[in-house]
């Protein structure tokens, strides 16, 4: 996949990560985690997120870094043959600019016929965001590793 530049939301490319992105793809990762998570006493160290990293942005998903400015800003990571939506995120520091909602479009790009995310039941923020994109919920179901309650969220075009 080339490289895209979408005229929203102050992104200046989103491209497909690489080996080279993992270090700064999980320090954001962690610092957008946990502030989705304000309640979370402790965030794990940036070497888990590495290793989630490592174990989960490959084949058979689709991992794209949103750049502002050569910095990385956001990232998703999509599994195109199940059209589900592992990750999204927005640095704090981005975040409200628009950037996830430039992702999420480009989400539906890609998945006209219709995608799928879980969203932690607790990030209400993130509830409402994909409400707004236009995602319904659809049910609960709990985290298989973490046991934390998610709300399955569809986008139909």
């Amino acid at each position: 996949m080339e490289s895209t530049t979408p005229n929203l939301a102050g992104l200046s490319a989103l491209r497909p990560a690489t080996g080279a992105d993992a270090s700064l793809l999980a320090a954001l990762w962690r610092r957008a985690w946990a502030s989705a998570n304000p309640l979370v006493a402790e965030v794990a160290p940036v070497a888990h997120w590495q290793a989630r990293v490592h174990a989960e942005f490959g084949p058979p998903c689709l991992t794209l870094v949103g750049e502002h400015d050569g910095t990385a800003v956001a990232f998703m990571v999509l599994d195109m043959q199940a059209a589900h939506l592992h990750q999204l995120f927005v640095d704090p520091g981005a975040q409200g600019a628009g950037i996830g909602a430039v992702l999420v479009a480009h989400v539906c790009a890609l998945c006209p016929q219709g995608w799928s995310l879980h969203v932690a039941s607790t990030n209400l923020r993130a509830r409402r965001f994909y409400a707004r994109c236009g995602l319904q919920e659809c049910g609960h179901d709990r985290h298989p590793a973490t046991g934390r309650e998610r709300v399955l969220c569809r986008w139909q075009a």
